[in-house]
């Protein structure tokens, strides 16, 4: 599995490059530098772990495993800005006073750590959990590794989980999602290396394994990591045909409802016709203001008593599809009555304007209510003004 901590090391490198490249003469973007060195740091701490690094500075180190206490410091360090990257996104007004504090912390955990593995006399060995599970200084040593960095993956995923719920589902969300889901995972990939041997000392029962657990669990945090933090840059192309399904679809959904407007006030359509095939967001944008135009000037012509006559269980698309056909009815006829029919309060983006009409358009189209709506108004329309 040693290639696979070189690879993530090369992967996260390279990621934490190209952020900076990014952002390097962008004093606002601090976020993306947070996440860089988070980056940088992960991928020096897997290559400084990794079994042919550990043997090879065994020769060279004055102190025995005094490598390992570099990797894990560089993997602190790492967590260290992965919560500054969730406090810069949650409370950035509050990003300095956390990195002090925190950094205050993180300089306390390492040198307890240093201090830990000096006094424990160890020797250098690649089954260094399993071999010191039962030494009380090693396991005090392991333990503030997994507390550190749980504290402050747990940091992160509080700060940033809250404000994933309240932004809009795009691949910002999904990125961060995957950030915070290779956060949590990292807890348990911590947790295998702090509190197995915890659990032995205490209780005597050996927890050792030859599989990789521990590098396939990092693996799977690392992938997680790096897909998170650069989905924004290659998800919008991947999702690219999903979003042209999704637009056509929702362009035929409505099509009933724009043609009926279009022919009742034809003077809705813009000048230019959008070509769904090559740009099928543009032509669903185009409709939707069409269909929004023409309910603007529809609505003076629908009836006043249109809420009452639909009822009041009926749902809001079907009160809406009713006024659209009671105005057409009072359109065709003449008729207006200047009463006031408030749109529906809809989320001032296309996917959810399309999704919104595309209910209306059902029921438009098939709702009994609306049809007896309709029977209704014209009706009324026939009536002279001055019996209605």
């Amino acid at each position: 599995m040693n290639w696979l901590n070189y690879c993530a090391c090369a992967l996260a490198v390279g990621v934490s490059g190209y952020k900076l490249l990014r952002v390097r003469r962008d004093r606002r973007a601090s976020g993306l530098r947070y996440l860089s060195a988070f980056f940088l740091c992960l991928g020096l701490g897997l290559a400084t772990m990794a079994q042919p690094t550990l043997i090879l500075a065994s020769h060279f180190e004055p102190v025995p495993n005094l490598t390992r206490l570099l990797g894990n410091g560089l993997e602190m360090v790492a967590a260290y800005f992965l919560g500054a990257l969730g406090q810069s996104i949650a409370r950035p007004q509050h990003t300095r006073r956390w990195l002090r504090r925190h950094g205050f912390v993180l300089a306390g955990a390492i040198t307890l750590m240093a201090v830990l593995l000096l006094l424990a006399d160890t020797r250098h060995t690649l089954n260094f959990v399993n071999v010191y599970s039962r030494d009380p200084l090693v396991v005090g040593y392991l333990a503030v590794f997994f507390l550190y960095i749980s504290v402050s993956l747990v940091t992160f995923i509080h700060s940033v989980g809250g404000y994933v719920r309240h932004i809009e589902a795009t691949t910002l969300r999904a990125g961060l999602r995957f950030v915070v889901a290779g956060a949590a995972l990292g807890i348990v990939w911590a947790g295998w290396s702090g509190v197995r041997p915890v659990i032995t000392l205490i209780t005597g029962w050996s927890l050792a394994t030859a599989l990789p657990v521990g590098s396939s669990i990092g693996a799977i945090c690392v992938a997680l990591w790096l897909i998170g933090a650069t989905l924004t840059a290659w998800g919008n192309r991947l999702a690219a045909p999903l979003r042209w399904c999704r637009a056509a679809l929702r362009y035929r959904q409505i099509h009933p409802l724009w043609r009926t407007l279009h022919e009742a006030v034809p003077q809705v359509t813009l000048a230019t016709t959008p070509r769904l095939l090559t740009g099928p967001e543009f032509a669903l944008y185009r409709r939707v203001i069409e269909i929004r135009d023409a309910q603007l000037a529809l609505r003076s012509y629908a009836h006043p008593d249109v809420s009452r006559w639909v009822g009041p269980g009926a749902d809001p698309a079907t009160l809406e599809a009713a006024v659209i056909a009671a105005a057409l009815v009072g359109h065709a006829a003449g008729r207006t009555y200047g009463a006031d029919h408030p749109f529906q309060d809809v989320d001032p983006s296309l996917a959810s304007e399309s999704a919104w009409l595309a209910q209306v358009t059902r029921r438009f189209t098939r709702s009994t209510e609306v049809e007896r709506v309709r029977q209704q108004a014209a009706t009324h329309a026939r009536t002279p003004a001055n019996q209605s």
